[in-house]
């Protein structure tokens, strides 16, 4: 699964570099956990979470899609709506990304709801033209889209 700005749609390069400047420039924090993904790669992360795979079957899926395997705690939430075969992600045409925060230590953390964070990245994807996956009524906190 990519994570370089340079792998999405050639029209999303240029204000996604812009809201990461931004970021950059406003020292907040921040990882990008994902950009295009193959169809491989969506159909196991649409298989986690409740309800949908056995712990088995998503790393499986996970394998053959050359992505590293998970704990059973890793499979206890849904982590697309998308299953990459009927219902294509924009991360599959290259027109998402996902941008999470960033601790002082280095690590990629996803926090509740509530941490401002959010909001701060949220901020600059905004101002270049995004949709926040935050705003939505199911919210996707580290999902931006540009369409």
């Amino acid at each position: 699964m990519s994570r370089e700005i340079s792998d999405l749609d050639p029209s999303v390069i240029r204000p996604a570099q812009q809201a990461l400047d931004d970021l950059r420039d406003r020292d907040v924090l921040h990882a990008v956990t994902s950009t295009r993904r193959t169809a491989d790669e969506q159909i196991a992360l649409y298989a986690q979470g409740p309800g949908r795979a056995s712990l088995e079957i998503v790393n499986l899926l996970r394998k053959h899609a050359g992505m590293g395997m998970i704990a059973p705690g890793e499979n206890t939430y849904q982590v697309t709506n998308c299953d990459g075969v009927n219902t294509f992600s924009n991360h599959q045409k290259g027109l998402a990304l996902d941008v999470v925060p960033l601790e002082t230590s280095g690590r990629a953390v996803w926090p509740p709801a509530t941490d401002s964070r959010w909001e701060q990245i949220a901020v600059s994807f905004e101002a270049a033209g995004f949709k926040w996956g935050g705003r939505w009524a199911k919210p996707d906190r580290p999902h931006y889209e540009f369409v």
